[in-house]
């Protein structure tokens, strides 16, 4: 149960006796430091024997972003974003750290891997990351498993605010989401593309744009549309990551907040943004010197869908790679694309009821034959 809930019900639990030895606590270095004492105090205290309690286990990772303080003055000078977890990493307290990870290509672990190495530590790849099929088999339809691609100004402009803090980029949202449906017509599942923005407002933008150009039950919406700090702690095969801002880095120039947007993708990662804003950034220089090692338009492979596997280190043909100028050239494929299938679909469909029509086609039945009837009567007519 979360933190909330069990201070909710505390009173409830302590009625029914609740009682437990241990304590494992997920996502503790993102709690606020008197939300870990909740889960501590959900039991009665016994006059005799003392607290029940015995161990309590904190699990969470500091290099990711902190609790939520949305006033400035207790989150700066009274260091109330600081977790527990935190604090006792900044007191030396002895901890067991992971040196090994499972949940990404490595290639995509590559991303963010340096941010764990210190002291001579650095994080690895599990043996089971260079076995199992998925990470075997390349992004079809895809020259790269992950890209940063450049979005110049989209209608002669980049970010905007409708509000205060509100940031969107027309362009980016447009981009995205013509790339969601691009995988949605080579076979991708919905469920695994979740698309995520730096900023509330892009996040509205986008799902605009989805309810807008996704009405065609053929793409569907996907697993989820969100800002990277919601999504702390979730993943997904293929993340499609805005970064919105055009004119200054904005919040995601702390290092912590990049790291999440980095770690949430197994299989693939593609990111739409400035790229001289970006690549001149000091705090996130080492990530984006990862990321921009590979071409900044957006690579496809023609001829490819989901259902036909292409091992990730398999050369691919020259001639079969296309290049993405922008959005518009990709706005201009998916409606090809859509075009073809409609056709094929509406084919498929009338050869169904053409098959059908063939299956209940009325059986030609004989006249009866009235002959012995006919003499029956005949036999009557002579004996009268």
């Amino acid at each position: 149960m979360t933190c909330t809930h069990a201070s909710i019900i505390r009173r409830r639990l302590i009625e029914l006796d609740f009682g437990y030895d241990s304590l494992v606590m997920e996502e503790s270095a993102q709690m606020l430091e008197i939300e870990t004492f909740i889960p501590m105090l959900l039991q009665s205290h016994n006059s005799i024997e003392g607290s029940r309690l015995k161990r309590v286990v904190l699990v969470g990772d500091h290099y990711q972003l902190p609790p939520v303080v949305q006033h400035a003055a207790f989150k700066t000078f009274s260091k109330l974003e600081q977790s527990m977890f935190k604090r006792l990493v900044r007191l030396n307290v002895p901890v067991i750290q992971l040196d090994q990870q499972g949940r990404c290509r490595p290639e995509l672990a590559d991303l963010f891997n340096w941010r764990y190495s210190n002291n001579g530590f650095s994080l690895k790849n599990l043996p089971a990351i260079h076995q199992d099929p998925r990470y075997l088999t390349a992004n079809l339809g895809f020259l790269h498993t992950f890209q940063f691609i450049d979005v110049p100004d989209f209608q002669g402009r980049g970010e905007h605010a409708p509000s205060p803090y509100f940031y969107q980029n027309l362009g980016e949202a447009e981009y995205v989401v013509a790339l969601y449906q691009y995988m949605r017509l080579l076979g991708y599942p919905a469920e695994k593309i979740s698309i995520l923005a730096t900023y509330n407002g892009q996040k509205s933008l986008i799902q605009e744009i989805i309810a807008r150009r996704c009405k065609n039950p053929i793409f569907g919406k996907p697993a989820a549309v969100t800002t990277v700090d919601k999504y702390q702690g979730q993943q997904n095969d293929f993340i499609l990551l805005s970064l919105v801002r055009t004119e200054s880095v904005g919040h995601i120039r702390d290092i912590r907040r990049m790291v999440v947007a980095l770690s949430r993708a197994r299989l693939g990662l593609y990111i739409f943004g400035r790229k001289r804003l970006f690549e001149n950034s000091f705090e996130l220089s080492t990530a984006m010197t990862h990321i921009l090692s590979r071409p900044t338009e957006l690579m496809l492979v023609r001829d490819e869908n989901y259902f036909t596997p292409r091992p990730v280190s398999a050369t691919v043909n020259p001639e079969a790679i296309v290049t993405i100028p922008g959005v518009s050239a990709l706005g201009v494929l998916v409606y090809q694309m859509t075009q073809n299938i409609q056709s094929m679909q509406q084919m498929q469909h009338q050869n169904q009821i053409f098959m059908l029509s063939q299956m209940t086609e009325p059986v030609p039945v004989e006249a009866p034959d009235n002959s012995i009837e006919a003499s029956a009567v005949d036999m009557d007519d002579e004996d009268e």
